[in-house]
């Protein structure tokens, strides 16, 4: 059993069995666990002396660095470097300092743009012009985060002892590239129906629903027959269409025979016009009783009834616009002339239904949805402060939240409100979206509205950019860092900014492809940076 640490220590020396060896071993971690306590009570006693004598100072570059090898110049603390070696230390020292006139245009010191000199690449790389014009189009587009036009961080620079001191630090280089970048605005959307495609169809009669031939979900063509309403005023119509065409050809044989007496002199002047009249207002009867079937949906062309009998054309109106393979399932129905088809507007999608076989329609009712759902569209709602920045036409690439569909389907900005919402304070915009058959009504998803695309940006990595306090600064690479006997230094250059993209960020100035920046381990760098202003001084720290 376990004992006292007291006794534990006064037992003497001997044999121990099975039982005291598990007792010993229980103490024994005991005492490991009181020493793991005093060292670490003793760890923070003197790392609470050290800050308290040090003033908590960071620790020296060299030290982070290097070692401090003897030197018949003598050492520099705060570089890490040899004196003699030292190019922040010695005026003197042959590193070119470009001290050139700051670029309000551009907004950076040392611009590339206007001076190709400081350019820190072997062999020298050029600006094109395309370059220029990308940096106007995101300067113009919208204010831009920028840099201090006093400051005078883009002079100094951060030296190693050595390469091999370069490796230590663990700085990892990567020369600056051009990849392609978009610039968008993000908005969250409902994806809906294209209102201009969507058919509300109700009957134009009122009647009873005699049959009904298509459900939802199912695709139709236009003119296709959706269902047949049983109407007294289509038979009617179709009544007073027959009268109207047998009075009509009355009128015209009554004006023949007369007309073949009057030549004859045998007929009063006064029964002429009487009989030319009544020829008259048969013909406006027809053409209105014509103009009834039509409103209604009927398609009666001139020569449809011209050379036939009034038997004839009762036939081919009692069915006129029933397909033939609906004709062939009427059965006693066939028989009826009140029979009226409603078809479809457009090609599309059976949306909604609301009748069933039976029921008693009129004509404020719509019985059907139709929707071409080949085009949808998709509202967006985006902030006012960005709204100004959307033109009618942009495109747009939207990317659903239904977790089957990844890849953005593109669109453009068809209608921009001329209205905020009274909730949020939003816009609504409307895009267009084809639909390969993955969008649906009332689904939601964020819209990309791209207000800028380059196929060739100037990128670099965003971890190689620091914010030195008043900059954005990254670290080159001097041009002649692998000739023999050059120091080993970075020049702090100041960028300009453009958009985030992933891990990727656009400079707009400051940078040329092809010059090698320090990426990993840059921030020791500005660290180092950071901790010399706060030393020195920092020239921009007085003027914000």
């Amino acid at each position: 059993m376990s004992q006292s640490w007291a006794n534990h220590d006064a037992l003497p020396a001997a044999p121990a069995t099975s039982a005291e060896h598990g007792g010993r071993g229980e103490s024994s971690r005991l005492w490991r666990g009181r020493l793991s306590s005093l060292a670490s009570v003793a760890a923070l006693g003197v790392a609470a002396w050290w800050g308290h004598h040090t003033g908590w100072a960071v620790p020296k570059f060299s030290t982070l660095f290097g070692r401090q090898l003897p030197h018949e110049s003598g050492w520099c603390e705060e570089h890490g470097v040899p004196h003699d070696l030292c190019i922040e230390c010695d005026d003197d020292a042959k590193v070119p300092k470009f001290d050139v006139a700051w670029c309000s245009v551009h907004g950076v010191a040392q611009c590339p743009f206007e001076h190709p000199e400081v350019i820190e690449s072997r062999p020298p790389s050029q600006l094109v012009e395309a370059d220029r014009q990308r940096a106007a189009r995101a300067l113009a587009l919208r204010p831009r985060s920028e840099n201090n036009s006093r400051c005078k961080s883009h002079l100094r620079h951060v030296q190693f002892a050595s390469r091999e001191a370069e490796e230590l630090s663990g700085v990892d280089v990567q020369p600056v590239g051009r990849e392609p970048i978009v610039e968008t605005i993000s908005a969250n959307g409902e994806v809906g129906y294209d209102e201009t495609r969507i058919a509300h169809l109700a009957s134009r009669v009122a009647g009873t629903v005699w049959r009904v031939r298509r459900q939802v979900g199912e695709r139709v063509k236009k003119g296709e027959v959706l269902a047949l309403v049983d109407s007294a005023e289509v038979g009617r119509a179709k009544a007073d269409f027959l009268q109207a065409l047998t009075r009509q050809r009355l009128a015209g044989v009554t004006a023949e025979r007369i007309g073949s007496l009057a030549a004859q002199g045998a007929v009063p002047e006064r029964q002429i016009r009487e009989v030319a009249a009544g020829r008259e207002e048969a013909e406006i009867r027809l053409l209105g009783a014509r103009q009834a079937l039509v409103n209604l949906g009927f398609a009666i062309p001139d020569d449809w009834f011209a050379d036939l009998e009034v038997p004839e054309v009762s036939e081919r109106l009692r069915l006129l616009d029933v397909p033939t393979e609906i004709i062939a399932t009427l059965g006693e129905a066939a028989a009826s002339s009140n029979l009226f088809p409603l078809r479809a507007a457009l090609d599309g999608v059976v949306i909604a239904r609301n009748v069933v076989e039976g029921e008693v329609v009129d004509i404020s009712s719509p019985l059907f949805t139709l929707g071409d759902v080949s085009h949808m569209w998709l509202k967006l709602d985006v902030r006012q402060d960005d709204i100004d920045l959307v033109s009618l036409g942009a495109p747009v690439r939207f990317e659903s939240s239904n977790a089957s569909r990844k890849a953005p389907i593109t669109g453009h900005v068809s209608w921009i409100s001329t209205e905020a919402d009274i909730r949020s304070r939003t816009v609504k915009l409307r895009v267009d979206l084809p639909n390969d058959g993955h969008l649906r009504a009332n689904t939601f998803g964020t819209g990309r509205i791209v207000l800028r695309e380059e196929p060739e940006a100037i990128v670099v990595p965003s971890r190689a950019i620091h914010w030195e306090g008043c900059c954005h600064v990254v670290f080159v690479r001097d041009r002649n860092y692998f000739q023999p006997g050059a120091l080993t230094f970075y020049h702090v250059r100041k960028v300009r900014l453009g958009v985030r993209q992933d891990e990727q960020t656009e400079i707009l100035a400051g940078l040329a492809p092809g010059e090698v920046i320090a990426v990993d381990g840059s921030n020791i760098m500005a660290a180092q940076l950071l901790r010399s202003n706060l030393g020195a001084g920092c020239d921009c720290a007085n003027h914000h």
